[in-house]
């Protein structure tokens, strides 16, 4: 009696394991299509994000041919850390209002690396706000002051 029942849970067992192995391969193939919809997604994210340009700072050139009359930007090392200081901005906030990451900006003072043309466009741009306009874009991107913490 024991070895039928023994066989009998046996076979029970093959059966369910083969019942939910036959429902999970459907599951997990439409699993493995969504990952690959959302990081498809993810990448095209990127890409709109690396190109768009923030509209709440404004361009300090309009087209070409104003890039070509322009003066280069002098941006060095110190006048960033030294154009951010006298904002009062630490360097995350200083990251998010240029929309870059903070190691870009720890880089940029440090001297290891140098903004883009396009990155320095917003950082002289930025300089040039007044304190009431930096304080109506940081509330519009929602970064919070130092001195409110």
């Amino acid at each position: 009696m024991a070895n039928i029942q023994q066989l009998l849970n046996d076979e029970i067992r093959r059966l369910a394991r083969k019942e939910t192995n036959g429902s999970m391969k459907e599951l997990k193939a439409q699993l493995v299509e969504l990952r690959k919809t959302v990081s498809d997604l993810n990448r095209r994210l990127k890409a709109l994000e690396k190109s768009a340009v923030p509209a709440d700072i404004p361009e300090v050139v309009a087209d070409q041919d104003a890039k070509d009359t322009h003066p280069a930007l002098r941006v060095t090392a110190a006048r960033i850390t030294k154009w951010r200081t006298q904002l009062g901005l630490n360097k995350s906030q200083y990251a998010e209002l240029l929309g870059v990451n903070l190691l870009s900006v720890i880089r940029w003072e440090s001297g290891k690396s140098t903004p883009r043309e396009e990155q320095k466009r917003r950082i002289v741009a930025i300089r040039d706000m007044g304190k009431r306009e930096l304080a109506k874009v940081m509330a519009a991107k929602n970064i919070v002051a130092k001195h409110s913490k």
